[in-house]
């Protein structure tokens, strides 16, 4: 059983897609009447050049007029008329089709049969129309256009022949006819083709049931999308004060993150001294105070390609390699802690000197997010974890702000000057001594 907030949630995300859909489909809709208004106005020219005068001119402008007239159903945007304007557009788009084929004269000259205009290229202006019902994202209504098409091209068909004295089709040509029989039947002034009529409406209805699916189609995979960004985004809410965002991409659908075990360097400071230093201060002082300091850290941590995992107290740890891939981590993780301590060297927060004691472990840690469907926390577990907080915390006894472990010495021996051996130290929780390297 759905639960309320995730009810909501999809609720939400429905109405969104919806209203993304039916912006789209506002937009295609005035692309479709600019489209419209530029090809009929292009086929009034057409007309103009056609046909002699003075009959050319008065085809003109009628043609011309029909064109400037769409651009009205652009007035309808955003109102209550809007989707049932886009129905009779495409109507009458298609009856406008259907009109010259039954009634535009061939020609500006003698008197020519009528039925002859299926012997031109009419007809697939229908195609047109309904290529531009595509552009409004409605199945609907590409159905409802092709529908008006077919219906245009049978009415125009009826009122051709009804004005016909004799009509021929392709039944009266003889089984296997001869060019002669062709020549008779075929371009004679009273062929009407009926079964031609009959494949085009067939043709016309495959071509839009065609087009509605892909518009369809295209739908879903707009919704999907758009759902899709939605979660993204509803997770960015949800998880973005609490998590990385780095981090936040790779959640699932529940906001958890696939457990993952990988080599990385975890950087642990906590600040020396800050309980003595936050007794003088109120508690809003001291706030204030930690958000300057690891504004600062962060930021080191991140030009150098780290992750901040996480704040606690006045202390902060960070990752390099984990949960984000980078080279030479090590390299990062003990520039970025000499970047630090070279900062605090010449800064005040708050008016305080502050100093920071720093523990760099390398070694395999295990990175998931943790909690309950209220609180997640994303976090890092294993022994580099805890090895990186012994350090730090052995910076008390050797008098050093920043110590790393043997792995991180090994890797960066070569690139870092200023590293200094302090032998074997014994640490909570180890059974053996750890060799501590010290960052000068």
């Amino acid at each position: 059983m759905m639960k309320p907030h995730t009810i909501i949630n999809t609720v939400q995300m429905s109405s969104s897609g919806e209203r993304a859909l039916a912006d789209a489909q506002r937009k295609g809709f005035r692309l479709a009447i600019v489209g419209r208004t530029i090809a009929v106005g292009a086929l009034a020219f057409v007309f103009l050049a056609g046909y002699h005068f003075p009959f050319n001119v008065a085809i003109w402008l009628l043609t011309l007029a029909l064109a400037l007239s769409g651009l009205m159903a652009l007035k309808t945007a955003g109102t209550r008329l809007e989707n049932m304007v886009r129905y009779v557009f495409f109507l009458l788009d298609a009856a406008l089709v259907s009109a010259i084929i039954a009634f535009a004269p061939l020609s500006g000259g003698d008197d020519i049969p009528q039925n002859l205009t299926f012997f031109t290229s009419r007809t697939q202006f229908y195609y047109v129309v309904i290529t531009a019902s595509i552009l409004t994202l409605s199945p609907g209504l590409v159905l409802w256009t092709g529908g008006c098409c077919v219906a245009g091209l049978a009415l125009s068909t009826i009122w051709i022949a009804a004005g016909m004295e004799s009509i021929l089709n392709f039944a009266d040509l003889p089984i296997a006819p001869s060019r002669e029989d062709l020549y008779r039947i075929v371009l004679n002034p009273d062929f009407l083709g009926t079964e031609s009529r009959i494949e085009e409406m067939l043709i016309l209805s495959a071509v839009t049931g065609i087009a509605a699916i892909a518009v369809r189609g295209a739908r879903l995979v707009v919704l999907a999308r758009i759902s899709a960004e939605e979660k993204r985004r509803h997770t960015q809410r949800l998880f973005g004060k609490y998590l990385p965002a780095a981090v936040i991409p790779d959640l699932k659908s529940d906001g958890h993150l696939s457990p993952q075990m990988r080599e990385a360097t975890l950087l642990y400071a906590d600040v020396e001294g800050f309980t003595s230093i936050s007794e003088k201060l109120q508690p809003e002082e001291i706030i204030h105070l930690l958000n300057e300091l690891f504004t600062m850290v962060s930021e080191k941590i991140t030009m150098r390609g780290g992750l901040v995992v996480s704040y606690f107290g006045d202390a902060v740890i960070a990752a390099f390699n984990s949960p984000l891939p980078l080279e030479k981590h090590e390299f990062s993780a003990v520039m970025a802690a000499r970047d630090i301590l070279k900062t605090l060297e010449s800064s005040e927060f708050r008016s305080h000197r502050l100093r920071l004691r720093i523990g760099i472990a390398t070694g395999l840690v295990a990175v998931g997010t943790v909690g309950s469907e209220e609180r997640l926390s994303f976090t890092h577990y294993g022994d580099t974890v805890n090895l990186s907080q012994r350090l730090e915390a052995l910076n008390r006894e050797t008098g050093t702000d920043c110590l790393m472990c043997g792995a991180t010495y090994t890797a960066v021996q070569h690139e870092i000057e200023g590293i200094r051996s302090l032998g074997f130290h014994s640490l909570r929780n180890k059974q053996r001594g750890v060799e501590v390297y010290a960052l000068e």
